[in-house]
């Protein structure tokens, strides 16, 4: 037998109270009478058809102290060995899964009320600790011992649209058990599985049928833009009904028939000129957080190009591809001001100071950029390859790289490198405070690279590097993320307005308030009083869309779990049913005898 509330024990007080009160209660007044014999007689025929007589005075005082006795014992909180015991760190995973509803109730409101269960359970004094893994690691509650506060804790947890790191949260708990050795760890989630030591896994609700658009994308088609829907039915073969809008007009209803875990593709025809796109499921599931999907159109912003050279025909008409792009020409001893370009090229050429703003593209400098220093000119041959690193590639995307030769060329120290030809680096890059800058360490004049087709394709992918939208590429990208801004270095005040109408604050180059499902906009305002909005759009994790299976509950060691919880029932209900009975017997009793 365990005692969970050991404070309860003053509630025994009450017994000698009532055995007190019967001991100091009014006496009856004695009155002289000439004779009893007529009311002993009376008396005695009245008395006799009643049972128990000898114990008649004495009930009332019985079940007044068996009452008394059965309260302060419910005080107590008396329970069956096995309940919790010692502190609780409890991990709740708060991934888009956990918001799968099953009959009305969500995973995660099933794991709080089992977590609420388990924390009632525990004795008086104990401590719990709440850790949440979802976009971040956060510690909502820390060694709290107050049962009303941990409840409303419980209560309070949110799922999000992202996925979780539940093996980060788990290393906070277990860093802590390495100072309280008491502490049991306790994980929350659908999906996840550890073999630690002294961890209990404990599964969030059951498997369901759930329906998911993993994907939209619009591209144009003569006048008018297709937008294609991938969908996928994670669940036994259903009809599917969908719904597409533009701009906020509906412009088609589908229907679809998927068998069990088949994927499909949808085309919608929607006006060219369409801003807002979106794909509905309207045929109810487990999961509504991936039953609708966004795409916003974005345009290419402008961009003022400074390009400081002698000559380079190549640069020129390399740079007159863009449409995008305003191309100003400049010498060296003209440029003065660079300030107020987005982008400033030095074709050989060697300013006395560098622009303060805007990105940097230097070919053959005789001077140190942004770290990356040129060395001793060299003729040594070689064959030109890219590095092993993701920048690297991003660079030299679609380069073959073969048929370059070069007549000399100054190998670069510091940086990224990007392009290497034996162990010299020609290509290099670097950032600073959100700005990119870019050095080629040959003159375009000293190699047959211009005459290439590699020259256009390794320019433009330069300029995407050097100059990129204002909001990258987030089709990989999901709730959870975060966002990488190029911001606009003209603008004064720069904010992103939610889904749901929040303005927040960017600062630096990445954006992490996006926890929210749909569609967001960059506004950048300049000192001039012109704004430019960049949407961009983010969704559910597709891999939280599947949500058939759940993982099997878990505890890695037993027995040293058995000796800190278990099936332990806690008895105060019944002794409080008990007392309620009681209580009306005494009632009872109180009422023949008056």
């Amino acid at each position: 037998m365990e005692w969970l509330l050991s404070a309860g024990v003053w509630a025994f007080v009450s017994v000698p109270a009532i055995i007190a009160l019967y001991l100091l209660r009014r006496r009856a007044t004695r009155h002289e009478v000439p004779s009893l014999l007529l009311w002993q007689r009376t008396e005695s025929a009245r008395e006799a058809s009643k049972p128990f007589q000898k114990l008649r005075k004495q009930w009332l005082l019985i079940l007044q102290l068996l009452l008394a006795a059965l309260l302060s014992l419910a005080l107590l909180r008396p329970a069956l060995p096995g309940v919790t015991r010692g502190e609780a760190a409890l991990i709740f995973d708060l991934s888009a899964s956990m918001q799968a509803s099953r009959e009305g109730r969500t995973r995660l409101e099933q794991a709080v009320e089992d977590a609420v269960s388990l924390v009632d359970g525990m004795k008086e004094g104990d401590a719990v600790t709440i850790i949440t893994a979802g976009s971040t690691i956060g510690q909502v509650l820390s060694r709290s011992t107050d049962k009303q506060k941990i409840r409303a804790a419980l209560k309070g947890l949110r799922a999000e649209n992202g996925t979780a790191d539940l093996d980060a949260a788990l290393s906070l708990a277990k860093a802590m058990q390495q100072d309280l050795q008491s502490l049991f760890i306790v994980v929350y989630s659908d999906t996840y599985t550890t073999g630690d030591h002294g961890v209990e896994v404990r599964t969030a609700g059951m498997g369901v049928d759930n329906r998911s658009i993993l994907s939209l994308r619009c591209s144009p088609r003569e006048d008018e833009l297709s937008a294609f829907a991938r969908i996928a039915n994670y669940g036994a073969a259903a009809d599917i009904s969908m719904e597409c809008y533009a701009d906020g007009t509906l412009m088609d209803v589908r229907a679809l028939s998927l068998a069990e875990g088949q994927e499909a593709s949808v085309q919608f025809s929607v006006p060219r000129d369409a801003r807002l796109v979106w794909v509905a499921l309207t045929t109810p599931d487990a999961l509504e957080a991936d039953n609708i999907r966004f795409w916003a159109a974005q345009q290419r912003r402008e961009r003022r190009v400074l390009l400081v050279t002698r000559g380079n025909i190549f640069l020129e008409k390399a740079l007159a591809l863009r449409q995008d792009t305003l191309v100003f020409k400049a010498t060296a001893a003209d440029a003065g001001g660079m300030e107020g370009y987005d982008l400033v090229i030095l074709d050989g050429e060697s300013p006395a100071s560098l622009p303060a703003a805007g990105s940097l593209l230097a070919l053959a400098p005789n001077r140190e950029v942004w770290g990356i220093t040129p060395g001793i000119a060299s003729d040594s041959p070689g064959k030109l390859r890219a590095e092993s690193n993701q920048l690297a590639r991003e660079l030299t995307r679609n380069l073959p790289l073969s048929g370059m030769a070069l007549r000399a060329y100054t190998p670069l120290t510091g940086g990224q490198s990007a392009l290497i030809m034996g162990n010299d680096t020609l290509l290099a890059t670097a950032e600073l405070d959100g700005r990119r800058a870019a050095v080629i360490g040959f003159d375009l004049h000293d190699s047959n690279l211009p005459m290439l087709a590699d020259f256009p394709i390794l320019m433009q992918n330069l300029m995407d590097y050097l100059l990129p939208e204002a909001v990258g590429a987030v089709d990989a990208m999901f709730c959870g993320q975060p966002v990488n801004i190029a911001p606009d270095e003209q603008a004064v005040e720069r904010q992103v307005i939610t889904p749901g109408g929040r303005a927040a604050p960017v600062e630096g180059t990445v954006f992490t308030d996006t926890g929210e499902i749909g569609v967001y906009a960059l506004r950048e305002a300049r000192a001039d009083g012109s704004l430019r909005i960049t949407p961009f759009t983010l969704h559910m994790a597709p891999s939280e869309a599947d949500v058939r299976h759940v993982a099997a509950p878990a505890i890695s060691d037993r027995r040293e779990q058995a000796g800190r919880q278990g099936a332990g029932r806690e008895l105060t209900v019944f002794l409080l049913l008990a007392a309620l009975l009681l209580s009306m017997a005494e009632w009872e009793v109180s009422r023949r005898g008056a």
